[in-house]
């Protein structure tokens, strides 16, 4: 799984710290640091725990903490 593009403009442009934390046997946690200091968490876990993946679960647990980020950016674009 790849970032898309929008995904990966907004990791260029707004992220400055990336943090990864793993739970139990199967869940993932990223937690992204914005530049003006603001923290979004996106989460990721299989159903079965055998199907764990530690890096593809990393991916997909940033790419749903950006998609939260998108819509950030979405709101600050409608109050300009």
């Amino acid at each position: 799984m790849e970032l898309n593009k929008y995904q990966s403009k907004l990791l260029q442009e707004w992220v400055v710290k990336q943090e990864y934390t793993f739970i139990g046997r199967k869940s993932t946690v990223c937690c992204i640091t914005l530049v003006n200091g603001y923290e979004v968490i996106g989460t990721s876990a299989p159903i079965n725990p055998l199907d764990f993946d530690k890096e593809l679960g990393k991916k997909i647990a940033l790419s749903r903490a950006l998609d939260k980020v998108a819509e950030l950016e979405g709101f600050i674009k409608q109050m300009g």
